[in-house]
Protein backbone atom coordinates (compact mmCIF):
# COMPACT_ATOMS: atom_id res chain seq x y z
CA UNK A 1 0.00 0.00 0.00
CA UNK A 2 1.58 3.46 -1.06
CA UNK A 3 2.35 5.89 1.70
CA UNK A 4 -0.24 8.92 -0.25
CA UNK A 5 -3.11 6.14 0.02
CA UNK A 6 -1.92 5.04 3.50
CA UNK A 7 -2.16 8.74 4.81
CA UNK A 8 -5.46 9.13 3.17
CA UNK A 9 -7.07 6.67 5.02
CA UNK A 10 -5.68 7.53 8.53
CA UNK A 11 -6.50 11.74 7.84
CA UNK A 12 -9.88 12.33 9.33
CA UNK A 13 -12.19 13.17 6.58
CA UNK A 14 -13.13 16.58 8.00
CA UNK A 15 -9.61 18.16 6.86
CA UNK A 16 -10.68 17.35 3.34
CA UNK A 17 -13.49 19.36 3.36
CA UNK A 18 -12.60 22.68 0.99
CA UNK A 19 -13.06 24.63 4.01
CA UNK A 20 -9.96 23.44 5.04
CA UNK A 21 -7.89 23.57 2.03
CA UNK A 22 -6.23 26.88 2.47
CA UNK A 23 -5.95 29.78 4.79
CA UNK A 24 -8.12 32.15 3.43
CA UNK A 25 -11.60 29.67 3.93
CA UNK A 26 -10.93 29.85 7.31
CA UNK A 27 -9.62 33.77 8.46
CA UNK A 28 -11.23 35.65 5.92
CA UNK A 29 -14.62 34.58 7.01
CA UNK A 30 -13.59 34.48 10.80
CA UNK A 31 -11.97 38.53 9.96
CA UNK A 32 -15.48 39.47 8.41
CA UNK A 33 -17.98 38.21 10.90
CA UNK A 34 -15.62 39.54 14.14
CA UNK A 35 -15.75 42.49 12.23
CA UNK A 36 -19.35 42.50 12.69
CA UNK A 37 -19.96 41.39 15.38
CA UNK A 38 -17.84 43.51 17.20
CA UNK A 39 -19.13 46.70 15.63
CA UNK A 40 -22.41 45.86 16.44
CA UNK A 41 -21.56 45.44 20.31
CA UNK A 42 -19.78 48.62 20.25
CA UNK A 43 -23.07 50.43 18.72
CA UNK A 44 -25.73 48.87 20.28
CA UNK A 45 -23.91 49.40 23.60
CA UNK A 46 -22.72 53.14 23.01
CA UNK A 47 -25.72 54.07 22.11
CA UNK A 48 -27.42 52.74 25.32
CA UNK A 49 -29.70 50.16 22.88
CA UNK A 50 -28.30 47.18 25.22
CA UNK A 51 -26.52 46.78 28.23
CA UNK A 52 -24.00 44.37 27.00
CA UNK A 53 -23.20 41.36 28.82
CA UNK A 54 -22.42 43.44 31.92
CA UNK A 55 -18.83 40.99 32.95
CA UNK A 56 -16.49 41.50 30.46
CA UNK A 57 -13.96 43.49 29.10
CA UNK A 58 -15.19 47.57 28.96
CA UNK A 59 -16.94 48.25 25.46
CA UNK A 60 -13.87 50.73 24.78
CA UNK A 61 -11.12 48.73 25.46
CA UNK A 62 -12.85 45.78 23.26
CA UNK A 63 -13.61 48.33 20.57
CA UNK A 64 -9.93 49.29 20.72
CA UNK A 65 -8.12 46.11 21.10
CA UNK A 66 -10.09 43.24 18.94
CA UNK A 67 -10.25 45.14 16.29
CA UNK A 68 -6.96 45.22 15.76
CA UNK A 69 -5.97 41.66 17.30
CA UNK A 70 -8.96 40.20 17.10
CA UNK A 71 -10.22 41.23 13.29
CA UNK A 72 -7.70 42.75 11.48
CA UNK A 73 -5.26 39.66 12.80
CA UNK A 74 -7.77 36.91 11.77
CA UNK A 75 -7.48 38.89 7.88
CA UNK A 76 -3.87 39.41 8.29
CA UNK A 77 -3.30 35.69 8.75
CA UNK A 78 -5.90 34.48 5.88
CA UNK A 79 -3.90 36.70 3.74
CA UNK A 80 -0.01 35.94 4.31
CA UNK A 81 -1.17 32.04 5.09
CA UNK A 82 -2.64 31.51 1.47
CA UNK A 83 -0.56 34.31 -0.09
CA UNK A 84 3.57 33.30 0.96
CA UNK A 85 2.84 29.70 0.33
CA UNK A 86 2.20 30.24 -3.00
CA UNK A 87 5.09 32.62 -3.81
CA UNK A 88 7.85 30.82 -1.70
CA UNK A 89 6.13 27.62 -3.51
CA UNK A 90 5.99 25.90 -0.31
CA UNK A 91 3.21 23.44 1.58
CA UNK A 92 -0.42 25.16 1.58
CA UNK A 93 -1.57 26.49 5.22
CA UNK A 94 -4.20 23.55 5.48
CA UNK A 95 -5.82 20.93 7.19
CA UNK A 96 -5.01 20.51 10.99
CA UNK A 97 -2.57 22.98 11.05
CA UNK A 98 -5.02 25.30 9.38
CA UNK A 99 -7.90 24.39 11.86
CA UNK A 100 -5.47 24.46 15.41
CA UNK A 101 -4.66 27.69 14.24
CA UNK A 102 -8.61 28.87 13.61
CA UNK A 103 -9.22 27.38 16.58
CA UNK A 104 -6.42 28.84 18.88
CA UNK A 105 -7.61 32.26 17.43
CA UNK A 106 -11.44 31.61 18.32
CA UNK A 107 -10.56 30.83 21.70
CA UNK A 108 -8.26 33.54 22.40
CA UNK A 109 -11.37 35.66 21.42
CA UNK A 110 -13.31 33.46 23.68
CA UNK A 111 -10.46 34.39 26.63
CA UNK A 112 -10.76 37.74 26.07
CA UNK A 113 -14.47 38.64 26.53
CA UNK A 114 -14.25 36.28 29.71
CA UNK A 115 -11.10 38.45 31.17
CA UNK A 116 -12.77 39.00 33.86
CA UNK A 117 -12.80 34.73 35.20
CA UNK A 118 -9.88 33.95 33.63
CA UNK A 119 -5.90 34.21 34.32
CA UNK A 120 -4.26 37.00 32.54
CA UNK A 121 -1.50 34.86 31.91
CA UNK A 122 -3.86 32.34 29.33
CA UNK A 123 -6.26 35.15 28.14
CA UNK A 124 -2.81 36.82 26.58
CA UNK A 125 -0.77 33.79 26.59
CA UNK A 126 -3.24 32.41 23.60
CA UNK A 127 -3.16 35.38 21.96
CA UNK A 128 0.75 36.01 21.85
CA UNK A 129 1.20 32.13 21.05
CA UNK A 130 -0.95 32.38 17.63
CA UNK A 131 0.97 35.20 16.47
CA UNK A 132 3.95 33.61 17.41
CA UNK A 133 2.93 30.35 15.79
CA UNK A 134 2.20 32.64 12.60
CA UNK A 135 5.83 33.70 12.36
CA UNK A 136 7.59 30.59 12.95
CA UNK A 137 5.33 28.85 9.81
CA UNK A 138 5.92 31.88 7.46
CA UNK A 139 9.14 33.77 8.48
CA UNK A 140 11.25 30.58 6.68
CA UNK A 141 9.23 30.53 3.42
CA UNK A 142 9.52 34.25 3.44
CA UNK A 143 12.91 34.36 3.78
CA UNK A 144 13.22 31.79 1.09
CA UNK A 145 11.13 34.09 -1.52
CA UNK A 146 13.32 36.68 -0.52
CA UNK A 147 10.25 38.43 0.84
CA UNK A 148 11.86 39.33 4.18
CA UNK A 149 10.14 42.89 3.88
CA UNK A 150 7.05 41.33 5.05
CA UNK A 151 8.81 39.85 8.49
CA UNK A 152 9.03 43.12 9.69
CA UNK A 153 5.48 44.35 10.05
CA UNK A 154 4.39 40.83 11.50
CA UNK A 155 7.34 41.25 14.27
CA UNK A 156 6.23 44.39 14.95
CA UNK A 157 2.55 43.30 15.54
CA UNK A 158 3.80 40.61 17.73
CA UNK A 159 6.03 43.18 19.86
CA UNK A 160 2.84 45.31 20.56
CA UNK A 161 0.90 41.93 21.47
CA UNK A 162 3.60 41.59 24.09
CA UNK A 163 3.33 45.36 25.42
CA UNK A 164 0.06 45.04 25.78
CA UNK A 165 0.21 41.56 27.38
CA UNK A 166 2.82 43.25 29.54
CA UNK A 167 0.73 46.14 30.70
CA UNK A 168 -1.92 43.37 32.07
CA UNK A 169 0.43 40.97 33.98
CA UNK A 170 2.24 44.06 35.47
CA UNK A 171 0.65 45.96 38.61
CA UNK A 172 3.54 48.49 37.91
CA UNK A 173 4.54 50.07 34.67
CA UNK A 174 7.17 48.60 32.73
CA UNK A 175 9.52 51.18 31.47
CA UNK A 176 11.56 50.03 28.25
CA UNK A 177 15.49 49.70 28.95
CA UNK A 178 15.04 52.69 31.55
CA UNK A 179 14.42 55.02 29.02
CA UNK A 180 11.69 57.69 30.77
CA UNK A 181 8.49 57.07 30.86
CA UNK A 182 7.24 57.93 27.99
CA UNK A 183 8.39 54.05 26.57
CA UNK A 184 6.57 52.67 29.00
CA UNK A 185 5.18 49.42 28.08
CA UNK A 186 1.68 49.85 28.89
CA UNK A 187 -1.79 49.02 26.57
CA UNK A 188 -2.09 52.55 24.76
CA UNK A 189 1.37 52.37 23.75
CA UNK A 190 0.94 48.92 22.21
CA UNK A 191 -2.06 49.62 20.81
CA UNK A 192 -0.37 52.48 19.01
CA UNK A 193 2.58 50.41 17.95
CA UNK A 194 0.10 48.16 16.82
CA UNK A 195 -1.62 50.95 14.83
CA UNK A 196 2.03 51.34 13.17
CA UNK A 197 2.52 47.65 12.47
CA UNK A 198 -0.36 47.66 10.29
CA UNK A 199 0.26 50.83 8.40
CA UNK A 200 3.27 49.69 7.78
CA UNK A 201 1.13 45.73 6.89
CA UNK A 202 -0.59 47.58 4.40
CA UNK A 203 1.57 49.55 2.42
CA UNK A 204 3.55 46.19 1.98
CA UNK A 205 0.65 43.76 1.63
CA UNK A 206 -1.09 46.03 -1.27
CA UNK A 207 2.11 46.29 -3.20
CA UNK A 208 1.85 42.54 -4.82
CA UNK A 209 -2.10 43.53 -4.98
CA UNK A 210 -2.03 46.84 -6.79
CA UNK A 211 0.30 45.40 -9.13
CA UNK A 212 -1.97 42.27 -9.99
CA UNK A 213 -5.46 45.28 -10.26
CA UNK A 214 -3.50 48.36 -11.92
CA UNK A 215 -2.05 45.86 -14.61
CA UNK A 216 -5.26 44.54 -15.66
CA UNK A 217 -6.86 47.78 -15.63
CA UNK A 218 -3.50 48.77 -17.95
CA UNK A 219 -4.62 46.29 -20.39
CA UNK A 220 -7.11 49.03 -21.84
CA UNK A 221 -3.93 50.51 -23.34
CA UNK A 222 -2.30 49.53 -26.70
CA UNK A 223 1.04 50.54 -25.57
CA UNK A 224 2.15 47.58 -23.24
CA UNK A 225 2.74 49.90 -20.31
CA UNK A 226 3.24 48.45 -17.32
CA UNK A 227 2.62 49.02 -13.36
CA UNK A 228 5.48 48.68 -11.20
CA UNK A 229 5.05 49.57 -7.35
CA UNK A 230 8.48 50.71 -6.39
CA UNK A 231 10.26 49.53 -3.31
CA UNK A 232 12.32 52.93 -2.77
CA UNK A 233 8.98 55.12 -2.68
CA UNK A 234 7.23 52.84 -0.14
CA UNK A 235 10.08 52.43 2.31
CA UNK A 236 10.26 56.26 2.86
CA UNK A 237 6.87 56.22 3.99
CA UNK A 238 6.99 52.97 6.33
CA UNK A 239 10.33 54.96 7.57
CA UNK A 240 7.98 58.55 8.30
CA UNK A 241 5.23 55.60 10.00
CA UNK A 242 7.92 54.46 11.95
CA UNK A 243 9.44 57.55 13.38
CA UNK A 244 5.79 58.94 13.97
CA UNK A 245 4.56 55.82 15.73
CA UNK A 246 7.96 56.14 17.85
CA UNK A 247 7.33 59.34 18.72
CA UNK A 248 3.85 58.47 19.91
CA UNK A 249 5.44 56.07 21.71
CA UNK A 250 7.78 57.99 23.17
CA UNK A 251 5.69 60.89 24.12
CA UNK A 252 7.98 63.75 22.18
CA UNK A 253 6.91 66.44 21.90
CA UNK A 254 3.52 67.52 19.71
CA UNK A 255 5.27 69.40 17.61
CA UNK A 256 7.86 67.00 16.68
CA UNK A 257 4.77 64.20 16.45
CA UNK A 258 2.74 66.75 14.24
CA UNK A 259 5.44 67.40 11.79
CA UNK A 260 6.29 63.59 11.73
CA UNK A 261 2.69 62.91 10.53
CA UNK A 262 2.70 65.06 7.96
CA UNK A 263 5.70 63.64 6.79
CA UNK A 264 4.33 60.03 6.60
CA UNK A 265 1.21 61.43 4.94
CA UNK A 266 3.09 62.80 2.53
CA UNK A 267 5.02 60.11 1.54
CA UNK A 268 2.38 58.38 1.43
CA UNK A 269 0.68 60.21 -1.20
CA UNK A 270 4.16 60.41 -2.82
CA UNK A 271 3.39 56.35 -3.74
CA UNK A 272 0.58 57.47 -5.73
CA UNK A 273 3.30 58.74 -8.53
CA UNK A 274 3.21 54.68 -9.44
CA UNK A 275 -0.68 55.20 -10.19
CA UNK A 276 -0.89 58.68 -12.43
CA UNK A 277 -1.29 56.92 -15.61
CA UNK A 278 -3.87 56.93 -18.34
CA UNK A 279 -6.41 54.53 -18.11
CA UNK A 280 -4.56 53.08 -14.32
CA UNK A 281 -8.11 53.03 -12.64
CA UNK A 282 -10.27 51.77 -15.53
CA UNK A 283 -10.66 49.02 -13.66
CA UNK A 284 -13.41 49.11 -10.43
CA UNK A 285 -11.31 47.40 -8.41
CA UNK A 286 -8.31 49.91 -8.98
CA UNK A 287 -10.42 52.73 -7.69
CA UNK A 288 -11.04 51.53 -4.38
CA UNK A 289 -7.67 50.88 -4.12
CA UNK A 290 -6.74 53.81 -4.83
CA UNK A 291 -8.64 55.74 -2.19
CA UNK A 292 -6.85 53.74 0.73
CA UNK A 293 -3.33 55.96 0.05
CA UNK A 294 -5.86 58.71 0.32
CA UNK A 295 -7.35 57.83 3.58
CA UNK A 296 -4.40 56.70 5.02
CA UNK A 297 -2.59 59.93 4.28
CA UNK A 298 -5.33 62.32 4.93
CA UNK A 299 -5.73 60.32 8.41
CA UNK A 300 -2.07 61.32 9.32
CA UNK A 301 -2.45 64.92 7.87
CA UNK A 302 -5.45 65.24 10.44
CA UNK A 303 -3.79 63.93 13.53
CA UNK A 304 -0.87 66.31 12.51
CA UNK A 305 -3.10 68.93 11.99
CA UNK A 306 -4.65 68.53 15.69
CA UNK A 307 -1.33 68.50 17.34
CA UNK A 308 0.03 71.27 15.45
CA UNK A 309 -2.64 73.06 16.31
CA UNK A 310 -3.78 73.68 13.57
CA UNK A 311 -7.11 71.58 13.55
CA UNK A 312 -9.29 71.77 16.42
CA UNK A 313 -8.35 68.74 18.83
CA UNK A 314 -11.26 66.58 17.55
CA UNK A 315 -9.23 66.10 14.02
CA UNK A 316 -6.98 63.84 16.00
CA UNK A 317 -9.75 61.52 16.95
CA UNK A 318 -11.29 61.85 13.07
CA UNK A 319 -7.45 61.14 11.75
CA UNK A 320 -7.65 57.87 13.73
CA UNK A 321 -11.04 56.74 12.63
CA UNK A 322 -10.13 57.94 9.09
CA UNK A 323 -6.91 56.07 9.24
CA UNK A 324 -8.47 52.87 10.66
CA UNK A 325 -11.81 52.73 8.75
CA UNK A 326 -10.71 54.38 5.19
CA UNK A 327 -7.05 52.64 5.54
CA UNK A 328 -6.64 49.82 7.36
CA UNK A 329 -9.99 48.38 7.08
CA UNK A 330 -10.61 49.22 3.32
CA UNK A 331 -7.38 47.83 2.56
CA UNK A 332 -8.48 44.63 4.40
CA UNK A 333 -11.74 44.21 2.76
CA UNK A 334 -10.36 44.74 -0.98
CA UNK A 335 -7.61 42.08 -0.03
CA UNK A 336 -10.85 39.87 1.79
CA UNK A 337 -12.70 40.97 -2.28
CA UNK A 338 -9.52 40.08 -4.30
CA UNK A 339 -8.09 37.34 -2.46
CA UNK A 340 -11.24 35.54 -2.00
CA UNK A 341 -12.15 35.42 -5.48
CA UNK A 342 -9.14 34.62 -7.12
CA UNK A 343 -7.85 31.84 -4.88
CA UNK A 344 -11.55 30.56 -4.74
CA UNK A 345 -11.11 30.16 -8.57
CA UNK A 346 -13.75 33.11 -9.43
CA UNK A 347 -13.27 35.78 -11.90
CA UNK A 348 -12.32 39.27 -10.83
CA UNK A 349 -16.10 40.62 -11.03
CA UNK A 350 -17.52 43.32 -9.44
CA UNK A 351 -21.13 42.31 -8.10
CA UNK A 352 -23.77 45.16 -6.99
CA UNK A 353 -23.25 43.26 -3.22
CA UNK A 354 -19.31 43.77 -3.30
CA UNK A 355 -20.50 47.21 -4.46
CA UNK A 356 -22.40 47.67 -1.51
CA UNK A 357 -20.16 46.72 0.74
CA UNK A 358 -17.21 48.82 -0.54
CA UNK A 359 -19.40 51.99 -0.87
CA UNK A 360 -20.88 51.25 3.09
CA UNK A 361 -17.26 51.05 4.02
CA UNK A 362 -16.38 54.30 2.22
CA UNK A 363 -19.83 56.54 4.22
CA UNK A 364 -18.44 54.61 7.33
CA UNK A 365 -15.57 56.68 6.96
CA UNK A 366 -16.44 59.44 6.36
CA UNK A 367 -19.23 59.40 8.69
CA UNK A 368 -16.95 58.83 11.50
CA UNK A 369 -14.13 61.19 10.40
CA UNK A 370 -15.24 63.91 8.19
CA UNK A 371 -18.42 65.06 9.10
CA UNK A 372 -18.42 65.20 13.04
CA UNK A 373 -15.71 68.13 12.04
CA UNK A 374 -17.68 69.74 9.32
CA UNK A 375 -20.92 69.41 10.91
CA UNK A 376 -20.70 69.10 14.90
CA UNK A 377 -23.95 70.12 15.60
CA UNK A 378 -25.02 66.25 14.31
CA UNK A 379 -24.22 62.62 16.25
CA UNK A 380 -22.91 60.82 13.39
CA UNK A 381 -21.95 57.69 15.29
CA UNK A 382 -25.26 55.37 14.92
CA UNK A 383 -25.15 56.36 11.23
CA UNK A 384 -21.11 55.21 11.21
CA UNK A 385 -21.26 51.91 12.54
CA UNK A 386 -24.51 51.11 10.92
CA UNK A 387 -22.62 51.60 7.56
CA UNK A 388 -19.98 49.76 8.67
CA UNK A 389 -21.84 46.56 9.57
CA UNK A 390 -24.12 46.93 6.47
CA UNK A 391 -20.18 46.17 5.00
CA UNK A 392 -19.17 43.31 6.34
CA UNK A 393 -22.98 41.76 6.25
CA UNK A 394 -22.63 42.09 2.06
CA UNK A 395 -19.58 40.86 2.11
CA UNK A 396 -20.19 37.50 3.65
CA UNK A 397 -23.80 37.22 1.79
CA UNK A 398 -21.51 36.84 -1.17
CA UNK A 399 -18.30 35.11 0.16
CA UNK A 400 -19.65 32.64 2.74
CA UNK A 401 -21.22 29.92 -0.17
CA UNK A 402 -17.72 30.35 -1.30
CA UNK A 403 -15.67 29.10 1.23
CA UNK A 404 -17.51 26.07 1.69
CA UNK A 405 -16.89 25.10 -2.41
CA UNK A 406 -14.38 23.55 -3.95
CA UNK A 407 -12.79 26.08 -6.04
CA UNK A 408 -14.38 27.41 -9.58
CA UNK A 409 -13.10 27.61 -13.14
CA UNK A 410 -14.32 31.00 -13.78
Amino acid sequence: MSETLLTSQIRPRWQDHPLFSEGFRVFFPLAALSALGLILYWGLTLSGVWAGFGAGPDPLMLHRYDMIFGFLVAAMIGFIGTAVPAWSSTPKLAGAELAGMGALWIAGRLAFWLQDSLPALLVFGLQTILLVWVAWRIFPPLWQAKMRHLMWPVSLLIAAQIMTSLSFLSEDPITLLGLGSGLDLSFDNGLMLAEGAFAIMVLTALAPVSTVIVNKSLEARTDGVKFIARPPIRRAAMVCIGLFTFAKIAGLSDALQGWLGLAAGAAILNILQDWHMRKALSFSFARPLYLIYWFLALGFGLQAGSLLDVLPQEALVAGRHMMFIGGFTLATLMVLIIAGLRHAGRALDMKPVLILAICSLIASCLLRSLAPLLIPQIDWMVPAWMAFAACFAAYLVHFLPIFFRENSND
